[in-house]
């Protein structure tokens, strides 16, 4: 089962994905929790949310969770999802947001990124159709947001968008969250 959780910055999203999961390790406790960030520290900022994150996100849960930070360089998102695809599994992907905006940003061409993604993306749609773990995803919402100035951020913006219309497709539950209340869409 996939289900997907999405919203605006600082919506609710992230805690709504944490108590979807929760709540699914309380119905079975057979169940193995696994936590995914793909965000990767750039900068103190960035050092200073993913810490605040990491030091809540044990306490947040009523078992221990298996948490993967992903670098990019040896821990990639798919890698990751391949090692934990069975059954008694439950992966909370927190988010498809900072993994695009990792990928078009990366230190290439914006074409050469464009091209990696491409792969990426297929590469990822592919193992959620297939996947036999449950899968929890949270991503940004980009639809109600302006226009970009760069064409980086236009870019962002419709690769993020097409991706998140294509996860929700596949998507047993899709939820849009705003200012902390769930509202179910699927």
């Amino acid at each position: 089962m996939i289900q997907l959780l999405i919203g605006g910055v600082r919506s609710g999203k992230s805690d709504a994905a944490e108590n979807v999961l929760n709540e699914m390790i309380k119905a079975d406790d057979q169940l193995k929790p696994a936590y995914i960030a793909t965000s990767v520290a750039m900068g103190d900022e960035t050092i200073a949310r993913i810490q605040k994150h990491q030091q809540t996100r044990q306490s947040r849960f009523t078992q221990p969770i298996a948490t993967y930070e992903l670098d990019y360089q040896e821990a990639d998102l798919l890698t990751v999802l391949n090692s934990l695809n069975n059954p008694k599994q439950v992966v909370l992907i927190e988010c498809l947001s900072t993994w695009v905006g990792w990928y078009l940003s990366a230190n290439n061409s914006l074409q050469e990124n464009l091209i990696l993604f491409e792969k990426q993306q297929t590469t990822l749609l592919s193992f959620l159709e297939k996947a036999q773990c449950s899968v929890i995803i949270v991503s940004g919402e980009v639809g109600c947001g302006l226009i970009g100035e760069t064409e980086l951020q236009r870019r962002y913006a419709d690769k993020l968008g097409e991706l998140n219309q294509k996860v929700a497709a596949l998507s047993e539950h899709v939820f849009l969250l705003t200012a902390g209340i769930k509202q179910q869409l699927k």
